[in-house]
């Protein structure tokens, strides 16, 4: 088999296992409601307190009580707790799709040059 055909394939399988991770489901919460950490109201979880449940936090705020903190907190403070603007900095999809490009290349020039 050429080298042209394994970086080919290489590159393929990258491409593939990246739109099946994308079609598995994230995981949920284990209820859909859950009890504002500052106010006290039941509320539905959204996607940001999906996000902070799978990253691990275990008290979340209505969006009421989280817009009153974004109000009286500084942009650098927001990004200190993890709070993500709408540039959407910090997923690394294309990090992670551009490194798996890389490990075949790396290996077909490793073996040409060996």
């Amino acid at each position: 088999m050429s080298t042209e055909a394994i970086l080919g394939i290489g590159v393929a399988l990258v491409i593939v296992v990246g739109f099946i991770g994308k079609l598995i489901p994230k995981r949920m919460p284990p209820s859909k409601s859950f009890k504002c950490g500052r106010c006290g109201v039941q509320a539905l979880h959204t996607n940001r307190t999906a996000e902070a449940w799978r990253n691990g936090k275990t008290k979340f705020f209505c969006q009421s009580c989280h817009h009153k903190w974004l109000q009286s907190h500084s942009p650098q403070e927001h990004e200190s707790y993890g709070v993500r603007g709408s540039s959407g900095r910090g997923s690394g999809c294309l990090g992670i799709v551009v490194l798996f490009a890389l490990v075949p290349i790396g290996t077909w020039a490793v073996w040409a040059y060996v």
